[in-house]
């Protein structure tokens, strides 16, 4: 999965993340809207891209307006084992839990370490790197979970409802409404199949769990436990005067 999480979930910065998301979501949109959707033929391929184009911008736009926030760090639902997994691993709980420290004055305490990282010529900067890049990797993960699930469902309900259409022949619809074109057909029932495949393989490597976490989660753990057995040599002497 090495080659996989280098083009997909390891993007470096903020907007780097948002954009693969983005673009991510725009294409499977895309493709969801030619096969359930609209009858759309290529006649003409000079016009007929371009139009194509604009969902794809239409839903990226979506994607930023929409799904720009942070569900592992401020999740919407208290009882995601991603986010509980995910914020579990934070070295200012640590510093809480093991230093006895108020939950401000640890936040503030590793915050002022962390900005001091962020400088590229600081001797640490490679821990502030890696624990950054740690944390677009299991959002990238936890968000291709989240859509390929989600457009799987949408997928095989868009198949149930021309499902119905075909057996109820009376309507009379356009051809592209129904389940006769055995190509488009194939391709309406290859679609849905592969998200899940691409959800189980994804849900299966990377697995948050406390125990034994694998992926993405693994990484990220691995990362502020370092960061954490820092926090011991350098910081913590100091606070438990």
């Amino acid at each position: 999965m090495s080659r996989l999480s280098e083009i997909l979930f390891s993007p470096e910065t903020e907007t780097g993340f948002r954009l693969r998301k983005g673009l991510l979501l725009g294409l499977w949109g895309v493709a969801f809207i030619l096969l359930y959707v609209i009858d759309y033929s290529f006649d003409n391929w000079q016009t007929d891209i371009p139009r194509l184009l604009l969902p794809l911008v239409a839903l990226a736009m979506v994607d930023l307006l929409l799904l720009a926030g942070e569900p592992l760090q401020h999740p919407r639902s208290g009882s995601s084992r991603h986010a509980s997994f995910f914020q579990s691993q934070f070295p200012r709980i640590y510093i809480q839990e093991q230093y006895n420290l108020p939950a401000t004055e640890a936040r503030q305490r590793w915050l002022s370490i962390l900005r001091q990282w962020k400088d590229e010529t600081h001797p640490n900067h490679s821990y502030y790197a890696t624990s950054l890049r740690r944390r677009y990797e299991c959002r990238a993960v936890y968000y291709l979970q989240w859509l390929s699930i989600r457009t799987f469902l949408l997928s095989v309900l868009a198949l149930a409802v021309l499902a119905c259409l075909t057996w109820w022949g009376d309507l009379d619809l356009p051809r592209s409404y129904s389940l006769q074109s055995p190509g488009l057909t194939a391709a309406r029932i290859a679609f849905p199949l592969l998200l899940l495949g691409l959800y189980l393989y994804v849900r299966v490597n990377n697995r948050p769990d406390q125990d034994n976490p694998t992926g993405v989660w693994l990484r990220w753990k691995e990362i502020n436990d370092r960061l954490k057995a820092w926090w011991d040599r350098n910081e913590g002497a100091s606070v438990r005067r």
